[in-house]
């Protein structure tokens, strides 16, 4: 993986969203390390906020959108500022999701809609009109983070689960559309940038199940993504890259 001095993406238009923490936020320090200009997306204006100055302190450009992601026109404005300001988009992290932890019979409509909403709509709407863009700028790259729920049970949150399996096959679905034009994976993380993870991690107690021992971290998502959206990577289209430490074997 780059470490920030070979500038893979150098001339790129970069959009991530849910940019303002997490592995949105490392992902947009690594991309604008890799000489992309970034537009950080969020509905959260101070966690965007953030994000930008950390890239501005590092040398970086970067610009702060807030967006809500299930919303039609604010996404359509979002792909419009971002043009307005730098010209047509050439990568796209989409990375904001939201999670339930209620089992069946506690799931509400209202959390299950706005689930689906925010993961898979706003896929939807980003990639559909970041595309629109990268067509106008000769093509471009799309990532969608799915995640390891996408392929197992979750008891605890099994909208979210769904919602991240629906990520899978519009990925699939989307590289076959916009083809050649634009390529299109899947980043599927475990568990990342937990509280709980860290604790269990700092005492020792990692589940047995992610193979190198210890939970995931938001610079490993990062890296991943660059992996993906690297021109030299040119030939990876429709896959999935689970980056889990081994979890699902």
């Amino acid at each position: 993986m780059a470490t920030g001095d070979s500038e893979k993406l150098k001339g790129d238009i970069a959009v991530i969203t849910g940019a303002g923490r997490n592995i949105g936020r490392k992902t947009a320090e690594l991309f604008a390390r890799e000489g992309a200009k970034v537009a950080v997306v969020d509905v959260d204006e101070e966690r965007a906020s953030g994000t930008v100055e950390l890239i501005k302190k590092a040398g970086g450009e970067a610009i702060s959108v807030i967006t809500d992601v299930t919303d039609e026109n604010q996404v359509k404005q979002m792909v419009e500022s971002v043009e307005n300001e730098w010209g047509p988009i050439s990568v796209l992290v989409n990375n904001v999701a939201i999670s339930d932890h209620d089992g069946l019979f506690d799931l509400s409509v209202e959390t299950f809609d706005r689930i689906f909403a925010v993961n898979v709509r706003g896929a939807f709407l980003c990639t559909r009109e970041v595309a629109r863009s990268m067509k106008r700028g000769g093509g471009g790259r799309i990532v969608n983070v799915s995640s390891t729920s996408a392929h197992r049970s979750r008891t605890d949150a099994p909208a979210y689960a769904a919602s991240k399996a629906a990520i899978v096959n519009f990925s699939r679905s989307m590289a076959r559309i916009l083809a050649p034009e634009i390529r299109v994976n899947t980043l599927s993380p475990t568990r990342t940038g937990s509280p709980v993870g860290e604790e269990e991690e700092r005492s020792g107690k990692v589940v047995d199940a992610i193979l190198v021992g210890r939970w995931g971290r938001p610079e490993d998502q990062a890296n991943a993504a660059l992996f993906l959206v690297d021109p030299e990577n040119g030939f990876i289209t429709g896959s999935e890259l689970a980056v889990d430490g081994g979890s699902l074997v």
